[in-house]
């Protein structure tokens, strides 16, 4: 589901009740929330996903693949820039192509492993 509110400021502090979220609907995957920016971004982000098991996307880059698309839209424009809050806010420099959306960002280790596969 794909909210727009109309600040970036109000964006930053909202604080919704996912344990209701949960409740409220079980064939909702997640809660897009974004506004338009003016500080440097063309637009600001939070997504909530309760239904799967992580409360809130730490700038994955996952919800761009269907926001870039709407904003580019509505801004009429391929290369656009947006920031992501988050325990682990981040911001995001992103084009849309005709046939790919190119992220770009600084990315953050939080995880290493090892993968065996014996035949």
């Amino acid at each position: 589901m794909l909210l727009e509110i109309k600040s970036y400021r109000e964006l930053a502090g909202l604080t919704p009740d996912l344990a209701a979220l949960v409740h409220s609907h079980q064939f909702i995957n997640g809660v897009l929330v974004t506004a338009p920016a003016d500080d440097g971004f063309d637009f600001h982000s939070r997504y909530f996903s309760p239904w799967s098991g992580s409360n809130k996307d730490p700038v994955t880059g996952g919800t761009h693949t269907f926001m870039v698309p709407y904003r580019a839209a509505r801004l009429n424009r391929q290369k656009l820039r947006s920031f992501q809050w988050s325990a682990r806010s981040g911001s995001t420099e992103l084009e849309l192509t005709s046939d790919n959306l190119l992220i770009l960002s600084q990315a953050l280790t939080v995880t290493r492993g090892e993968l065996l596969i014996s035949p």
